[in-house]
């Protein structure tokens, strides 16, 4: 399902600019590149429920961040179970521009939303202090997502670890858990 550009009789520059103001990651940006962001239409998107933002698969590499409404993080694989639910300033869709990667997840709408894309050709075209300040902001996402992983990671082994014990040791000889 293909995304729908805003009009401008539907949302202004002013009410895009007042949308990514209140976004802890447009925070350190300055206000004149903040502005020219805001200035460019066509990086607002709008997508009804069940739309897909981002599809398992595709190759392509923009970083999308959530403007209004809930979005849902899910895998082909099993497509019923919800990996994240994403919301109002959820910054998504970083690794495939760093790495020029496969999307390897579906980003569905929940209801009504808006986000704001940031293509390369966006990254490649800011000056050199808010090129920097970019970087930075994508990389602590990264982080923040990879910390996140690893706690979940740990309380998984924990919870795995007391399944085992409760179990018995003969049920499981043999398995590695420290792989």
């Amino acid at each position: 399902m293909s995304p729908k550009k805003l009009q401008d009789k539907t949302m202004t520059k002013q009410e895009r600019l007042k949308l990514m103001e209140e976004i802890q990651f447009f925070k350190d940006i300055e206000g004149q590149e903040l502005d020219k962001m805001a200035e460019n239409e066509d990086n607002f998107l709008h997508y009804k429920e069940g739309d897909y933002i981002i599809q398992q698969g595709e190759t392509d590499t923009p970083i999308y961040i959530l403007l209004k409404g809930k979005a849902i993080v899910t895998r082909n694989q099993n497509p019923n179970s919800e990996l994240a639910k994403l919301k109002y300033g959820a910054v998504f869709g970083t690794v495939s521009m760093t790495e020029n990667a496969l999307r390897q997840t579906n980003v569905i709408a929940r209801n009504d939303v808006v986000v704001f894309r940031i293509e390369k050709s966006m990254v490649q075209s800011f000056d050199a202090g808010t090129n920097k300040v970019f970087c930075r902001l994508r990389k602590g996402v990264l982080i923040e997502r990879l910390e996140g992983l690893t706690l979940v990671v740990a309380d998984l082994k924990a919870e795995i670890a007391l399944l085992t014990i409760e179990g018995g040791e003969e049920e499981n000889a043999g398995f590695d858990w420290d792989l």
